[in-house]
């Protein structure tokens, strides 16, 4: 429902073969809840149900698959602290990727089944969290369309 264009553009890119989107069982999605205590919006709880555990050549290299999930949580604080980030995580925050241990993305889980994304970037100064995408959706879309280029920009070298 959420995610029918971002599986879409992964087949019809390349980017992964449908029998490369790896979901969860509802069963993981439902105990990484009761670990975390937390209910996950429903856009973000059909990603883990997709491509929960692997999406090909998508989002490689990015810690933002079911196994990393409750680290990322602490993760995300470490870096915060050790770049004397003036800000602390929001209340509610669910930090669903981080990319080679210098930036991630999160979502409050209060904002609604399809939440905004923000996301924080060391070295490049900032000040606060930045609102990068209006819904999660859009921020897969987003990231489809960026790996599609990388791809095509690659192979036509």
């Amino acid at each position: 429902m959420y995610l029918d264009k971002v599986k879409k553009q992964l087949i019809e890119l390349k980017l992964a073969l449908p029998d490369e989107l790896l979901g969860c069982t509802q069963d993981e999605v439902i105990e990484l809840e009761r670990q975390l205590d937390i209910c996950l919006p429903k856009a973000y709880q059909e990603f883990l149900l997709s491509m929960g555990h692997g999406a090909g050549r998508f989002l490689r290299g990015s810690d933002c698959f079911f196994k990393h999930l409750p680290e990322l949580q602490n993760w995300s604080v470490e870096l915060l602290q050790e770049n004397n980030f003036s800000e602390f995580m929001p209340e509610y925050a669910f930090v669903f990727l981080m990319h080679q241990g210098y930036q991630f993305s999160f979502f409050r889980l209060s904002e609604g089944d399809d939440p905004p994304t923000y996301s924080y970037c060391e070295g490049i100064n900032q000040t606060s969290f930045i609102r990068s995408h209006e819904r999660f959706s859009d921020f897969l879309v987003s990231e489809v369309e960026i790996h599609g280029k990388y791809l095509y920009s690659a192979i036509s070298r």
